[in-house]
């Protein structure tokens, strides 16, 4: 197989990186848009002579990107394949033998090795993208033990972490020797990244909504308030109960062997809790259609599970649904969706919006079809039911210019590059930095990009939004003391 150099041209922030890395395992921290695949690209041409070439992606829409990158630079291209569970297994072994340059989901990587279809001696490099999900039982961690005795390894990621614990935890998964990283304001790359503005847009509850929020809150009060008279809770205000503590409470009391009867009465009560949470979650922060889906899973869930039979026997989950019977008869919709619509006037701009929800995505995209000139599509994961092709599909269009509103869940956040949108469109904050750092590298690669992050007041769309700030802030911190 034949590198071809006069391809690629490296910027010198990428030559100096090469330099460091060639004979080093290391990992490799670039904002998005600046070329972390050029780096790999080059480290690949490299070491092609050596071994064969493994890139390991964590979805099906990046794995086939990453090929259609090496393809660019490697001849012949038929000797570039890549692998996802649906290839099938006889084919797959054919590959992996006939194949230089391989790139897979690392979960058909781990698969495909335990049925011994390759060796790891056969690689010389394996270059692990999205390397921050390098943690706990994650394919990576099992795959880099592999490897590493027989090939070099490169992790790449935007957003390796926000603290220093799961920092080291990730490069010790990983073997890592060398840790590089570039951040946004040195002066060797600052010229090469778009600008982006980021503007927060506020919008108030409406009235109609503030009764729900009463009588959810009061509903929360009363199972908040059982738990903490049992001693399960510190405090019983609905206001500093956080899912991720219940959920980490529930998964404890779930784990202990015996349980008894006081036991499985709390399990109960945190469902409940849990539940009610997401329900004020959603009518805050979502559409009021997803706020309606969310209580029709509830009440559909009565016969099989208690926690949920509890919330709808409730008096006060009765006026709920009345109230929310009359807001549906006036077709009430959450205050975002008039600013989603405010954006989307024009057809000649092309905007992505993130929301988590997959039912807020589909609501959102028929919004934007029947009251803006605008054209959306949505993009989701296969989970959801959008297969592979259509995924690449939705992308081309986009990318041609077929529609101009992409509308998509968090399956679009990771390494994906989204044709140059102009505009992107948070939904919701997410409390991530992460997950807000892959959203906003999303938009304006190249030229100027707007961001707006939709925020309801009082809401934990606030929580989120600062939670998310300050982890970014600590991750910039620590990233430039390491």
């Amino acid at each position: 197989m034949k590198f071809i150099k006069s391809k690629l041209k490296l910027r010198p922030y990428q030559e100096l990186i090469l330099g460091k890395i060639h004979n080093k395992n290391s990992f490799v921290t670039l904002p998005t848009g600046t070329g972390k695949t050029i780096v790999a690209i080059a480290l690949a041409g490299l070491k092609i002579d050596k071994g064969k070439i493994l890139i390991v992606a964590p979805t099906k829409p990046l794995v086939i990107q990453h090929e259609k990158s090496f393809k660019n630079f490697f001849t012949p291209t038929k000797e570039i394949s890549s692998l996802t569970g649906t290839t099938p297994p006889l084919k797959r072994r054919e590959l992996w033998n006939n194949s230089k340059i391989i790139i897979a989901t690392p979960q058909t990587v781990e698969s495909d090795l335990i049925k011994r279809y390759f060796e790891p001696t056969d690689f010389s490099l394996i270059v692990i993208d999205e390397a921050h999900r390098a943690t706990g039982e994650y394919a990576y961690v099992w795959l880099a033990k592999q490897f590493q005795k027989h090939s070099l390894i490169l992790a790449l990621s935007a957003s390796p972490a926000s603290d220093k614990e799961r920092l080291e935890e990730i490069k010790k998964n990983l073997f890592v020797e060398l840790f590089e990283s570039i951040s946004e304001s040195d002066i060797n790359i600052k010229s090469f990244i778009p600008q982006k503005q980021t503007n927060k847009i506020f919008v108030e509850i409406p009235e109609d909504y503030k009764q729900l929020q009463k009588f959810l809150t009061k509903l929360l009060q009363k199972h908040a308030t059982i738990l903490h008279s049992r001693n399960f809770l510190k405090n019983s205000e609905p206001s500093k109960l956080r899912k991720g503590i219940l959920l980490k409470m529930q998964r404890t009391l779930f784990g202990q062997q015996d349980k008894d009867v006081e036991t499985y009465f709390a399990i109960s009560e945190i469902t409940v809790l849990i539940k009610l949470m997401h329900l004020k979650e959603t009518l805050e922060t979502q559409s009021f259609k997803t706020f309606i889906k969310a209580i029709e899973k509830i009440e559909s869930q009565t016969k099989t599970t208690k926690a949920s039979k509890k919330i709808v026997e409730d008096w006060d989950f009765k006026r709920i649904k009345a109230i929310t019977s009359n807001l549906q008869e006036r077709e009430m919709e959450h205050p975002k969706f008039t600013k989603i619509l405010e954006f989307t006037k024009s057809k000649k701009e092309k905007i992505i919006i993130f929301a988590n929800l997959r039912s807020t995505v589909e609501i959102l995209v028929k919004h934007i079809n029947a009251e803006s000139p605008s054209k959306a599509k949505a993009f989701v994961g296969q989970k959801d039911g959008m297969s592979q092709k259509k995924q690449i599909q939705t992308l081309e269009d986009f990318k041609d210019g077929k529609f101009n509103v992409l509308v998509a869940t968090s399956v679009s956040e990771e390494g994906l590059h989204v044709e140059n949108a102009d505009i992107g469109i948070f939904f919701e904050p997410v409390p991530s930095a992460l997950r807000t750092i892959q959203r906003r590298g999303r938009i304006g690669r190249v030229n100027i990009g707007q961001i707006y992050l939709l925020i309801t007041k009082g809401t934990i769309d606030e929580k989120y939004y600062w939670s998310a700030y300050h982890k970014e802030k600590r991750m910039k911190l620590l990233l430039e003391n390491t």
